[in-house]
């Protein structure tokens, strides 16, 4: 929203600099995101009578025009078509400083001084058009400074406007901010409406046959309009807000709209047959032909303004070309409606049509305001156009809406800001604000909030507004009370926090992605019983569900690293993923924690080789993990899925029950998503890991006695789990053996090829006395003898 400040100066009196405005406007929550204006300066531009027009001498497309300023007269060189004498005309002396900074001087052309430049209103920033120099109206003294009487060069605010308050687009909005924060007093423009001839009704109808998408539509009718160019004042203020200038029809409504916040759309009234407006949904492939000259196809749930043959505009968003105001307009019928803000949005998206109507239908416009602006516009149509205002108006619908009543407990209102506030100052900004105080007492006020202001729905909100009016910097920081005990994190935060410091602790970093993926990765890293939830107003298809796991978020930011040619990466995140339920309900929401691996684990040094993260680092990383959280009887199961390497994935298991998966990603799924060999991933299920019990911290000394270690080699079906072995080998392995760790598997020459070797370190001791080697050896040989006999492993010799 873009508001030149000699505009906001109409209804507000502002005495600080642009700057110092902008700060306070962003301080109170409407933020400024630029001040411009610097670079349009302009300097010594006068209002001049041409006296006479004489051709060049030595330049047929050139004259010499003597010019009067009323102090004295000067002769310039001017090239322009439409000079003629008697006009008045801008004219930058030498020394002048134009838009852009440019510096007029004094030269000589073809021979001829030309003492200034006569300007076009492009070269003014007043309008667009460089065809020739400016005509300005009658009524101007000659002499005048041009710059003080339209406003060139004053600065303007460009506004970043939330979508909770509308009211702020609209240069009214900004002033009664602006008069509540310094305490000026708001203007609002005089209306003088003189009405002539029949009532509206003997000629026009209005009927509304979808209510639902429209609540109000206000109508008014201006006869024997003159369309032409609008004064200059206009034409530079539309052009400073942005709005490219039509013709003084057109431009009335911009202007309104821009003033009030409530957009109106002008017709050609003689084009309206039978004399009647539908306000109706579209039907099955209707279509219409806008102002912009493209045929849309409607869908059937847009709102359309009809006559009884058809489609004359799109509500809200565009008006259609068969109705549209031209030079040979003579009668306008104007349009001040509220329309539904979603289904304008709707619309306006579909048809990839944006407008400045349709960006403020979509935040709600004042239903209200409807009447105030079309009778502002039509005494500026009258002003303007020459036009006759009929009598009355139409106005169908639901008409004034109800307005909220609030209740405002200032006691609570000091406790919650911390900062004492007088009721008498509580009022006037309230009532600045446009609210309506019905009862009043020493601790309670009654308000009804304006219509305006959709926003003020709670007594918080307007202990909200009380804040920004005085002003969040002026509200010390204090800290909450409490007489109960002091704070800390939950059991679980602690949990969760150890987690992250373990995994850092382990050379990995944390990320952080969005929950909103595409249904593409959702259904990569599913099953086929999931049931993803599909999101009702997605940003766009490719943030249109929410995640069923952690893994697309690690793979995007992996892939974002490859590309930028970090080729090794750990990372994990601790996130949230959800799933759909069957009976419609709040999706079920569960706590994940995803880990990925890229290309090295350890850098190449100069006493070593570089060491590549593969499952085994994976594997590493999570037993690790599984330690320092105390969980005892875990185990890694053989596991199928999809996106995995058939051979190369596990199920994660503690004390029996599964937590999660880890594996090394399929290589067609890496060659898809343009990501290198090797990549690992892990997925735990946080829930149900840190909701299974865990072991009691123990403790016991150091051994004072020396071990007995072993090495047992044994020959076992390739499909037995090593597992599986090393369970039969600690409880046949009797209390002495306190070690066993797999160090060496073989599968080359000399062992069967449905067999496989496997070598084991056993280690024996006691803490209370030095083991004899005949015990380690009984020992050793019952874990054979059982090897032998329960699983058909024997040992290799």
């Amino acid at each position: 929203m873009r508001v030149p400040l000699s505009w906001l100066r109409d209804y507000v009196d502002v005495e600080m600099d642009a700057d110092d405005l902008a700060a306070l406007l962003t301080d109170a929550g409407t933020e400024v995101a630029a001040v411009e204006g610097e670079h349009g300066r302009v300097v010594g531009v006068l209002v001049v009578r041409v006296r006479e027009v004489r051709p060049h001498p030595a330049a047929d497309r050139l004259s010499l025009c003597e010019v009067d300023w009323g102090r004295d007269r000067s002769t310039v060189v001017c090239g322009a078509p439409n000079v003629r004498k008697g006009m008045l005309a801008a004219l930058a002396l030498p020394g002048a400083v134009l838009p852009g900074g440019r510096l007029i001087k004094e030269t000589e052309i073809r021979g001829e001084r030309s003492s200034g430049m006569l300007c076009s209103g492009a070269e003014l920033g007043v309008n667009d058009d460089q065809s020739g120099i400016l005509e300005l109206e009658e009524g101007f003294e000659l002499g005048e400074d041009l710059a003080r009487l339209l406003g060139l060069g004053e600065p303007v605010l460009d506004l970043e406007i939330t979508p909770n308050r509308p009211d702020c687009l609209s240069i009214i909005g900004v002033a009664r901010e602006v008069a509540v924060l310094t305490g000026a007093t708001l203007r609002l423009p005089d209306i003088r409406l003189d009405e002539e001839g029949e009532p509206i009704a003997m000629d026009y109808s209005v009927e509304i046959i979808d209510e639902d998408l429209c609540s109000r539509y206000v109508a008014r009718l201006i006869e024997d309009v003159q369309t032409g160019p609008s004064p200059l004042w206009m034409q530079y203020r539309l052009k400073q807000a942005g709005v490219r200038s039509i013709s003084n029809a057109v431009d009335v409504t911009n202007y309104v709209m821009l003033e009030t916040g409530q957009p109106l759309h002008a017709f050609d009234a003689d084009r309206i047959r039978q004399g009647k407006v539908l306000v109706r949904r579209a039907r099955e492939g209707e279509e219409i032909v806008t102002l912009d000259g493209a045929k849309r196809r409607l869908h059937p749930h847009s709102l359309l303004i009809c006559d009884p043959g058809g489609p004359i505009a799109l509500a809200g968003v565009m008006g259609g070309l068969d109705s549209e105001v031209t030079g040979s307009t003579r009668r306008i019928l104007l349009e001040s409606a509220h329309f539904n803000p979603s289904s304008i949005l709707r619309t306006s998206r579909e048809q990839d049509l944006p407008s400045e109507a349709a960006y403020r239908f979509e935040r709600g416009v004042d239903p209200g305001g409807c009447l105030r602006a079309a009778d502002r516009a039509s005494a500026l149509l009258r002003e303007l156009t020459k036009g006759r205002v009929r009598k009355g108006f139409i106005d169908v619908g639901t008409g004034e809406p109800e307005r909220v009543r609030l209740a405002l407990r200032l006691p609570r209102a000091r406790n919650i800001l911390g900062v004492g506030l007088e009721a008498s100052w509580v009022r006037d900004k309230l009532e600045k604000l446009g609210c309506e105080v019905v009862k009043l007492s020493e601790e309670r006020m009654e308000l009804v909030a304006p219509t305006f202001r959709p926003d003020l729905e709670r007594e918080i909100d307007l202990v909200e507004e009380l804040a920004r009016i005085h002003g969040y910097q002026n509200i010390p920081s204090t800290l909450p009370s409490n007489r109960t005990r002091g704070g800390g994190l939950t059991v679980r935060q602690r949990e969760l926090r150890k987690i992250r410091e373990l995994l850092v602790g382990m050379g990995l970093y944390e990320t952080i992605s969005y929950s909103f993926i595409s249904p593409d990765e959702n259904a990569a890293f599913t099953q086929k019983e999931s049931r993803p939830v599909v999101i009702a107003n997605p940003l766009s298809e490719e943030q249109s569900e929410m995640r069923c796991t952690v893994y697309p978020g690690l793979m995007s930011t992996l892939l974002h690293n490859h590309r930028r040619h970090q080729e090794d990466a750990g990372i994990f995140e601790i996130g949230r993923v959800f799933n759909s339920t069957e009976d419609s309900s709040l999706p079920q929401e569960g706590l994940r924690l995803g880990i990925a691996l890229m290309g090295r684990w350890i850098p190449r040094q100069w006493d070593r080789e570089e060491e590549r993260a593969d499952f085994y680092t994976l594997k590493g990383i999570w037993e690790t993990l599984l330690e320092a959280l105390r969980f005892d009887d875990h185990e890694l199961r053989p596991l199928r899925r999809e996106y995995f390497h058939p051979r190369i994935a596990a199920e994660l298991t503690v004390r029996g029950k599964a937590v999660g998966e880890m594996g090394l990603l399929h290589p067609s799924l890496l060659k898809e998503r343009d990501l290198p060999p090797g990549v690992v991933l892990l997925q735990a299920d946080l829930d149900a890991l840190l909701s299974t019990e865990r072991v009691e911290m123990q403790y016991r000394e150091i051994p004072r006695y020396p071990s007995v270690q072993m090495d047992l080699s044994v020959m076992a079906p390739r499909e037995l789990e090593a597992s599986k072995i090393m369970e039969v080998v600690k409880e046949c392995g009797g209390e002495l053996l306190k070690e066993v760790r797999l160090f060496d598997l073989y599968l080359g020459k000399g062992v069967a090829e449905r067999e496989k070797s496997l070598t084991f370190n056993l280690v024996f001791y006691d803490l209370s006395r030095t083991l004899r080697e005949e015990e380690a050896k009984s020992a050793f040989s019952n874990i054979v003898d059982c090897l032998r006999d329960r699983l058909g492993v024997r040992l290799r010799t």
